[in-house]
């Protein structure tokens, strides 16, 4: 169904698989009406409105460019149902760095803020570079190449893993593991 179709089409929903114009794509992710993938080093975003007001499916009917501050090689998407405010992004650098991008309203984007993200905002306080990163719609979560999980954001239902409930974090912290 459109719009994370990635092209533009008269039918809706379009039953006719085509390629994307994307080459040399490492990663790919797509949460409900949202899809992100990285290409060539460069993550591309679309499907989804850009905000609750825009009412047109085609808005972001085609890769939009996200632009990080460094390349990447893994993207993660969240969106919730019906609710374009909590659309957002993370992604992994070459370097091992994570950047997150849009919604932040619980920190987890793990800037240490709760302000929305406009453009890629680098996650601080990973003790290790990252090797995969992992997004809900309120929190976040990577992989480190030394084999730990950091997780950050919202925690209402102990997704963080930090051994407690109800303790958001804006930073990362380290699952804790049995």
């Amino acid at each position: 169904a459109n719009p994370p179709l990635g092209r533009v089409s008269s039918l809706f929903p379009d039953p006719h698989p085509k390629p994307l114009p994307l080459a040399n794509v490492t990663s790919v992710d797509v949460a409900f009406d949202e899809a992100c993938a990285v290409s060539n080093g460069m993550v591309f975003c679309w499907g989804g409105a850009r905000d609750p007001d825009e009412q047109s499916p085609l808005v972001r009917a085609v890769p939009e460019l996200v632009r990080t501050p460094e390349p990447v090689f893994q993207v993660a998407t969240a969106n919730t149902l019906g609710r374009n405010g909590d659309r957002r992004g993370c992604a992994v650098s070459r370097s091992g760095d994570v950047y997150c991008w849009w919604n932040n309203d619980r920190g987890q984007a793990g800037d240490d803020t709760k302000e929305f993200a406009v453009a890629p905002v680098k996650v601080k306080g990973l003790p290790a570079p990252a090797a995969e990163v992992r997004t809900t719609p309120r929190a976040t979560c990577a992989l480190l190449t030394n084999g730990k999980i950091y997780c950050w954001g919202d925690d209402f239902f102990g997704q963080l893993g930090i051994g407690v409930m109800r303790s958001p974090n804006f930073a990362p912290q380290e699952v804790v593991l049995p």
